[in-house]
């Protein structure tokens, strides 16, 4: 797995046994502010989280009224020792006026990290899904960018935003059937060997057989606008 910021780890590694985590570093508790934009918008993004192995990607961002946030980990499989990826939703996100960040799962807070090097945006998660950070250590999540485009295929939109039916009635049947089934490409369902889909995948670069089920992984509005696709399928 690649090393990301580098220059960033470099530096706070110099620092004493202060504090907490952005990565394996330690950082400095003074140094960690309230990141409070004019825009709630501002927040949405791509922070990364760990270090090698331990690496994990939270993508946020806001789809209507409901805020995704959806945490891609990587593990070894015992029985294959094959490297995979696997995908959490964190469910019933709120973001309040203080940059407070709470869901089912994990809470924490939207911060700044200053150092030598400059200042960088981040997410402070209070209780980690990092395994190896000891109880009562938090970590902090690098902004790295925003997690639009990091859909892969011809469909994103499935992922990213409410469909209507009037904008599905216009496409085709076959169209349809492949929007939805990109939806399970993007988190590596292995179609039936030799089937359409499965060939029809396996002729695009970033598709990755891994899983005999995906359905876990799926978002609400991935779920949402599959359902709608399915209606509208039938109607053709």
């Amino acid at each position: 797995m690649k090393r990301v910021l580098t220059i960033l780890f470099l530096s706070i590694s110099t620092l004493s046994l202060v504090g907490q985590n952005i990565g394996a570093m330690e950082v400095l508790d003074e140094n960690v502010k309230p990141w409070l934009p004019k825009l709630e918008l501002e927040y949405a993004g791509f922070y990364k989280f760990g270090e090698s192995e331990s690496e994990s990607d939270l993508k946020l961002f806001f789809v209507d009224t409901v805020i995704i946030g959806q945490l891609k980990q990587g593990y070894w499989e015992e029985a294959t020792e094959v490297w995979k990826w696997r995908f959490k939703n964190l469910t019933n996100i709120k973001i309040d006026k203080k940059g407070n960040f709470v869901s089912d799962q994990h809470t924490g807070q939207f911060v700044t990290y200053t150092d030598s090097t400059g200042t960088y945006k981040g997410l402070k998660i209070n209780n980690p899904w990092t395994e190896w950070l000891e109880d009562g250590r938090y970590e902090i999540g690098i902004r790295l960018g925003v997690p639009y485009g990091l859909y892969q295929g011809d469909y994103p939109q499935v992922s990213t935003r409410h469909l209507s039916a009037e904008e599905l009635s216009t496409l085709d049947k076959e169209t349809l059937r492949i929007m939805r089934n990109e939806v399970y490409a993007r988190y590596g369902f292995r179609f039936k060997k030799g089937g359409e889909m499965d060939q029809y995948f396996s002729a695009k670069n970033w598709y990755l057989p891994q899983h005999d089920d995906v359905l876990r992984f799926l978002t609400k509005v991935e779920l949402e606008n599959i359902e709608l696709i399915k209606e509208i399928e039938l109607k053709k």
